[in-house]
């Protein structure tokens, strides 16, 4: 009977360090601190490496790409770093954009135009005179 507890007791020692060896690596790894300073500020307050960004980018867990804009902010960083340039200003560059996508900017110019098109045609009618109208044929 001693000797199953034994068993037992070194079996629960050898399970309890393989699982803590499976889990040191997680647990031992230090946070990226450009990871770290973009969820802290909401941008980049320091200045990073290109390796450093790349290995930030590459380090990045799903949850923080998906729930902040992290890897844009990070993602713009590395490509101003590689160009040469520098982003101020916390690395959130301005793209000059419109507020609305381009397709719902052209709908809105056609139906603008139609509506200037149909209104010159109604003041062109009202203008004429009432002679000078064609008639509509009627069943």
């Amino acid at each position: 009977m001693r000797q199953l507890q034994a068993r037992i007791a070194l079996l629960a020692a050898a399970a309890a360090l393989a699982g803590g060896a499976l889990a040191a690596p997680s647990a031992l790894a230090a946070p990226n601190p450009v990871i770290t300073d973009c969820n802290a500020h909401g941008g980049l307050s320091q200045h990073y490496t290109v390796a450093e960004l790349r290995a930030a980018l590459n380090a990045m867990s799903a949850t923080v790409k998906e729930y902040t804009n992290c890897y844009d902010v990070i993602n713009r960083a590395l490509l101003a770093a590689i160009s040469g340039q520098h982003l101020g200003g916390g690395g959130s560059g301005g793209s000059g954009g419109s507020l609305l996508p381009t397709p719902v900017i052209v709908i809105l110019v056609a139906l603008v135009l139609a509506a200037a098109t149909f209104g010159a045609i109604a003041v062109r009618r009202r203008r004429a005179p009432p002679g000078s109208q064609p008639e509509t044929r009627r069943p």
